[in-house]
């Protein structure tokens, strides 16, 4: 299964920096995409934060990876965003975005440190007592780069995104 969700990620990657292109230059396509966000912009909340909670309770239930403090930070920011869209969108309630974004930037930045700290670029700053689980400590590590915080911090660079498009079409 870790073979499954790091192939996930990667492919996630690849999708997300083709999509970042063709939004970029391509007017057809961002047309069409600022459209679809702004239709679906609680569903899409929805489906990648329950991707990354059915993902992390996977690595920490099953596989029995102990979360460390980061990780539990990580979390933090990211379960509510699965209940509160989920409420969202059963009140057909978009205004959910942008309290959500705080969530997601403040997730994002925890997720990016971890993610430093596991490619050797960052020092560990913050002490890391959690039941075992070091900060520091790489449970995966595939295609040189896919740690389990770099997995939470393409979630939130997503949801982020997401954000971004979804308030540029209120504009329009």
């Amino acid at each position: 299964m870790t073979t499954f969700i790091t192939t996930f990620t990667l492919v996630s990657n690849i999708a997300f920096v083709l999509f970042i292109l063709a939004f970029a230059f391509d007017q057809n396509i961002r047309g069409f995409v600022i459209r679809y966000v702004h239709r679906f912009v609680v569903e899409i909340i929805f489906a990648v934060s329950l991707g990354a909670f059915v993902f992390s309770v996977w690595y920490s239930n099953v596989m029995n990876f102990p979360p460390c403090e980061l990780c539990w930070v990580q979390r933090l920011f990211m379960y509510p965003q699965l209940l509160l869209s989920f409420i969202a969108i059963i009140k057909k309630d978009k205004k959910i975005v942008e309290y959500l974004l705080p969530m997601t930037v403040i997730g994002g930045v925890v997720a990016l440190y971890h993610s430093l700290v596991h490619w050797g670029v960052g020092v560990g700053l913050l002490a890391c007592t959690s039941s075992g689980a070091e900060c520091a400590k790489v449970y995966v590590l595939e295609y040189g780069y896919i740690t389990i915080p770099f997995m939470a911090l393409s979630s939130f660079v997503y949801l982020f995104t997401v954000s971004l498009i979804y308030y540029k079409s209120q504009k329009l």
